[in-house]
């Protein structure tokens, strides 16, 4: 039977579950690190500082760099728990940063077939940069967008 809407026939190719899918503020909220948070919204970059500079009298080039530095995005639903009080006693903190690690996870069975996939991304040493509060109409629900600054991030897939 022809599909709906013409062209080449498609198939289910795999399932990934979300509910595996976990972002834990180690230290806060318990041992769950977070949970009740109500992220609805992650997202991080890392980026690294490299300079190329050149030999005088000749073609060659090189590469001078390494410095890292990343920044992260959270945004979350007001209410569900108490654990935002204590990201901000945590995260807030600056003189609190050394250990302060964010981690994004992605677990090992995912995907319905069980063949893995799994990883995971630490942000180290992380802090609050800003936060910031919004409230429409519609939603009848006050949302934070938190930004945060890491040192480096670890990425084990």
């Amino acid at each position: 039977m022809p599909s709906v809407f013409q062209g080449t026939s498609q198939g289910l190719n795999g399932v990934i579950r979300a509910e595996d899918v976990t972002l834990t503020f180690p230290g806060v909220g318990g041992a769950g690190g977070a949970a009740g948070a109500l992220v609805q919204q992650a997202q991080l970059n890392c980026e690294r500082t490299v300079n190329m500079i050149y030999e005088i009298g000749s073609n060659k080039v090189y590469y001078v760099g390494d410095r890292r530095r990343g920044t992260a995005q959270f945004n979350r639903i007001v209410g569900g728990s108490a654990t935002f009080k204590d990201m901000i006693a945590q995260f807030g903190d600056i003189c609190k940063s050394k250990g302060n690690d964010i981690k994004m996870e992605v677990g090992e069975d995912t995907d319905c077939a069980g063949t893995g996939g799994g990883m995971t991304y630490n942000m180290l040493d992380s802090t609050l940069t800003s936060l910031g509060a919004s409230v429409t109409a519609n939603d009848i629900v006050v949302t934070e967008s938190m930004n945060y600054m890491f040192v480096d991030l670890e990425y084990d897939a």
